[in-house]
């Protein structure tokens, strides 16, 4: 075991990480690891899988496409077309996919085409349009692929001053606010449909476009940094109880540019009762143990590393029996099952210590159930002999939620916003001092 000194520094906590030794090294598709902050991928896997690039004349006619392709882990398929516009989806899109089986992910790059002055449209309207439109094609992809292999892209501005009479006469010099616009309602369809977001809005610089809207040959050598940066990095998923759900905001926002991040479904479910659980709530061991074995039916839906917390539910005490939801040995046999299930099908498992918990304040109010510390301790301790013993990679979020300072909790385990703000800080910090293989 290793001490993360920054970590440590930053945080005035310990944090220690299992290492990622010979067993987890033979998860890995290729002997390069690069950092999350790298700005360009090293080595590409042996075989890639093909991405579906769908979009309009900046993806048909764009080099960019053939630069990305030519650096990134992905083999890219050009499937633009002139003029297509997010109206187009519904019957240019579903021909598409059908017409590329061997595609295992999608990148849609649509919007500015649906916004010139050309559409009388009030600008709000036809944002609307198309955040609808994009919504349907996102519905439809969401049925072939995983959500960390679907990219929405946010098009790139234009450059008004320097934009030829023809586009001028179309339109497109009053879209520059618009597009601003849709690129925020892009982010925040992708966000709730928990799909990769990709903005191109500031990718490019006036000195990038042939005529004010297409890229030239340094607009597409600008967008492939970026778009090639986006393809490449590294994707996790996350199950876990209902602390991974209070803090999963701010997660999202602190790996924001540096990883894709997905996680079980149904947030806004979970929401509404965070003792019970339901959606996004993975609930016990057996529970999260069912859901892994479940998704890994098909190995593709998933990340090559996967995040994973339970604890609270499984120390749930009877307080007439004493007996508790899952018993100790039980525990240990669902997350040795669990760490082995992900090692078989060629992923990495990174666990996640369960937090404290307010034992006077819950046992207080709570009469169908009790939590206990010792309990909760055992189980982490229990949970840690089990990893080490796999090589498996230990976040300890509970030692360092204990070591902060003032007030903590907002009810019985949850807790106040700004100590979720900083577990989801923390979590960043540790798992960029993992090793992280190079996958689409």
């Amino acid at each position: 075991m290793f001490t993360l000194t920054a970590l440590l520094l930053a945080f005035a906590s310990a944090a220690t990480l299992v290492p990622h030794t010979s067993r987890a090294a033979a998860l890995n598709t290729s002997t390069t690891v690069v950092n999350a902050s790298e700005s360009r991928p090293p080595d590409r896997p042996a075989t890639r899988p093909a991405l579906l690039c769908f979009g309009d004349s900046i993806t048909a006619r764009g080099a960019w496409v053939d630069a990305v392709d030519a650096a990134g882990p992905w083999r890219l398929i050009n499937a633009g077309r002139s003029g297509r516009k997010t109206s187009d989806l519904a019957t240019e899109f579903p021909p598409a996919l059908a017409a590329h089986p061997e595609a295992a992910g999608v990148l849609i790059l649509l919007g500015v085409n649906d916004l010139p002055a050309r559409d009388p449209r009030p600008a709000d309207e036809k944002v609307a349009s198309c955040l609808a439109n994009l919504q349907a094609a996102v519905d439809l992809a969401l049925t072939r692929f995983p959500a960390h292999a679907i990219f929405l892209a946010a098009p790139p501005n234009v450059d008004v001053s320097g934009m030829n009479s023809v586009n001028r006469t179309k339109g497109y010099d009053i879209t520059p606010p618009i597009l601003a616009q849709l690129a925020a309602g892009i982010e925040q369809l992708a966000r709730t449909n928990g799909v990769q977001f990709l903005s191109l809005y500031d990718a490019l610089r006036p000195g990038h476009f042939s005529d004010g809207l297409h890229p030239n040959a340094k607009g597409d050598a600008a967008l492939a940094r970026v778009i090639g940066r986006a393809l490449s990095r590294p994707a996790f998923y996350v199950v876990g109880d209902s602390i991974s759900i209070d803090y999963h905001d701010a997660l999202a926002q602190a790996v924001r540019g540096h990883y894709r991040y997905v996680r079980k479904g149904g947030l806004e479910l979970a929401r509404t009762d965070l003792d019970h659980p339901q959606g996004a709530n993975g609930g016990d061991s057996a529970a999260v143990l069912a859901h892994v074995r479940e998704a890994l039916q098909n190995p593709a839906a998933l990340p090559a590393t996967i995040l994973v917390n339970c604890g609270l539910h499984d120390l749930k005490t009877d307080p007439a029996t004493g007996a508790r939801q899952v018993p100790l040995d039980a525990y240990r046999v669902n997350l040795a099952t669990l760490a082995d299930l992900v090692h078989a099908a060629g992923k990495r498992l990174v666990w996640i210590t369960t937090t404290p918990l307010d034992e006077q304040r819950h046992n207080a109010r709570s009469r169908a159930f009790h939590r206990f510390e010792r309990d909760l301790l055992a189980y982490n301790a229990a949970a840690r002999e089990v990893m080490e013993a796999r090589s498996v990679p230990v976040i300890d979020l509970h030692a360092f939620t204990a070591g902060l300072e003032g007030p903590l909790f907002r009810d019985h385990v949850h807790f106040v916003p700004a100590v979720s703000e900083r577990q989801a800080s923390f979590i960043r910090a540790s798992l960029d001092a993992l090793p992280w293989p190079v996958e689409p």
